[in-house]
């Protein structure tokens, strides 16, 4: 989890911080529900494929490779998977931004 926390831009104390407020401190586990998991295991598999705009700022992920990245990661993925893995990217994008304030007012 410390590497995927690490690819949304915080740096290692900020890691820390995050995994101690959600009690994971030390430890890489992560809860997700079934019907989550393949969508999470595939954004997760994401993680280098976000896009910029010309000012730098992150407008979200580069679907073009979706498809290859699932099929690469062993991924059998569904349209609904596709549907949860563009609530996660929105969901990544809202915290990018909170916590990166030259990313906000960026429209995906």
């Amino acid at each position: 989890m410390r590497a995927e926390l690490a690819a949304f831009g915080l740096d290692a104390a900020q890691v820390e911080a995050t995994l101690a407020r959600a009690g994971r401190a030390g430890t890489e586990e992560v809860e997700v529900f079934v019907w989550l998991a393949t969508a999470f295991r595939w954004f997760l598999a994401m993680s280098s494929q976000w896009r910029r705009d010309a000012a730098g700022r992150i407008v979200g992920l580069d679907l073009g490779c979706a498809e290859t990245v699932a099929r690469l990661e062993g991924l059998e993925v569904s349209a609904d998977d596709f549907a949860w893995l563009r609530i996660l990217e929105r969901a990544a994008l809202d915290e990018m931004r909170r916590r990166h304030p030259r990313d906000r007012g960026v429209l995906t």
